[in-house]
């Protein structure tokens, strides 16, 4: 199975989440001397951090600033399969979106492989490319980003209003029934609602 990047959600009722369990540390103890001090700013202000957090204990940061953090220690490293666990958890709109970018063009341009855990199906719309179901720790099923709506991947979320609407429309035969990028699929409708006002 080939996951080199690639943006992967992983998919596991069984798994948990260890977010919370966060140790007294600083996160970038035990880097090795051999990286620079630019190297590491460089990450941080990718993650949209400063130098400051250089010196911050995991104790004093936000779930958001630990999770970033955690995001630049493995940048630093060059850890070629980075796991985000709830990453998106606490942020902005326009901070996922930031992120969802971010990670895209680091998968794309750069070959990183990021595993994601969330329950969060809209942080995953447009960004990843295979959803991995997993039963008793095994992969027993692997969805592509095309194939969202056939698969019905969607059925492990939670509720999701837009998927909702798009099955029901294809119920109705809505001409918008090959797409599986959300902005498509919503230029698709509204170049079928433009028609009918017409």
């Amino acid at each position: 199975m080939e996951i080199e990047g690639k943006v992967i959600a992983i998919i596991d009722n069984s798994f948990n989440s260890y977010r919370h369990y966060k140790k007294e540390i600083y996160i970038f103890d035990n880097l090795p001397r051999s990286i620079k001090k630019d190297k590491v700013i460089e990450a941080l202000k990718m993650v949209n951090l400063n130098e400051d957090y250089i010196l911050k204990k995991s104790n004093d940061l936000s779930n958001v600033e630990y999770n970033k953090l955690l995001l630049a220690k493995d940048l630093i490293m060059d850890s070629k399969v980075i796991f985000l666990d709830y990453f998106e958890k606490g942020m902005c709109y326009k901070e996922r979106e930031y992120f969802k970018k971010l990670l895209k063009k680091l998968s794309k341009d750069y070959k990183f492989t990021f595993l994601i855990n969330t329950n969060d199906f809209s942080f995953c719309l447009n960004l990843v490319d295979e959803y991995h179901i997993f039963k008793n720790g095994e992969v027993v099923h692997i969805i592509s980003k095309k194939d969202i709506y056939k698969e019905k991947v969607y059925k492990y979320f939670n509720n999701h209003q837009l998927i909702d609407f798009v099955c029901k429309s294809r119920n109705l035969n809505h001409l918008h029934e090959d797409y599986y990028d959300i902005n498509e699929i919503l230029k698709a409708i509204y170049r079928e609602l433009k028609w009918d006002i017409l």
